[in-house]
């Protein structure tokens, strides 16, 4: 309401600013342009909580919580505050955005050498925050690194590993490194990878039993019994994959799963006894 409000005023200050202003002997283009960008600027922030209010309300998400969308729109909204602001500072040096570019050739090319990776980043993270590619809470491999993203930023995307270290890494890596999503495959599907070594072997039926015993206490929350899958047979080791779907996407009772599956393999395979 108090945008709202807010943004009436200035429009009836725009419209007036000549008239009230010329009178103290103030630069009028000045005052115009100071009310122009707080008006731009309120309008774009009404704008951006309406659509924001609107997604969260039709998804049914919590406004403490977010996801890549939520991100994907706040970056877009600091895109356009900076470009505005780049108007804005072009209009009181009295220069035309298209003069400014075109007639400085040389600090224009060096700009963009400059800023290459930069816009590369930003462009990859616009992509990625409205694609279904990824999501926050996803467990992912990016080149070296694994971890559960945590957020998505003008160019950057935050991860936390398995030894809760936040890792940064530039967006538009996802495009030029291995990227594996351990969690894609449905809205609410989470899945636990692990690996078993040969020596430490156990049947698969008691550990599909002992991961359902151990899972027993998230039963309100799991929509269906879990699936223990093996996706790689090696010389020297197993590879499982345990898959789960959720009632209602949560990250920290997804880590909190994903910790009991893996304690429980831990617990459950040992080195035989030596004869």
């Amino acid at each position: 309401m108090l945008k709202i409000i807010a943004i009436a005023a200035l429009l009836i200050l725009n419209e007036n600013h000549e008239k009230i202003f010329s009178s103290y002997g103030l630069p009028v283009y000045l005052i115009g342009a100071i009310v122009g960008m707080l008006l731009f600027f309120l309008i774009a922030e009404l704008t951006k909580d309406v659509v924001l209010y609107l997604y969260r309300k039709r998804k049914k998400i919590h406004f403490r919580q977010t996801d890549n969308v939520i991100y994907g729109v706040e970056n877009l909204y600091i895109l356009i505050l900076v470009g505005a602001f780049l108007y804005f500072v072009l209009y009181l040096l009295k220069l035309k955005p298209r003069d400014f570019f075109t007639g400085f050739t040389l600090i224009s090319a060096a700009t963009a050498i400059i800023m290459k990776d930069y816009i590369s980043n930003i462009i990859s993270g616009m992509i990625l925050a409205f694609s279904n590619k990824l999501q926050i809470g996803d467990y992912v491999k990016i080149g070296r690194h694994t971890g559960e993203i945590l957020n998505f930023s003008l160019s950057m995307i935050t991860l936390k590993n398995d030894d809760d270290e936040l890792v940064y890494l530039p967006i538009n890596i996802i495009f030029t490194q291995d990227f594996t999503n351990f969690t894609a495959g449905g809205d609410d599907l989470n899945t636990v990878h692990f690996e078993i070594n040969h020596k430490m072997r156990i049947p698969f039926e008691e550990l599909n039993r002992l991961l359902a015993q151990a899972l027993e206490p998230y039963k309100g929350s799991i929509s269906e019994s879990g699936v223990l899958k093996v996706t790689a047979n090696n010389q020297e080791t197993t590879t499982f994959k345990y898959q789960y779907e959720l009632n209602k996407q949560d990250i920290i009772l997804t880590r909190r799963i994903r910790d009991t599956i893996l304690k429980t393999v831990f617990e459950s395979t040992t080195l035989p006894k030596p004869v």
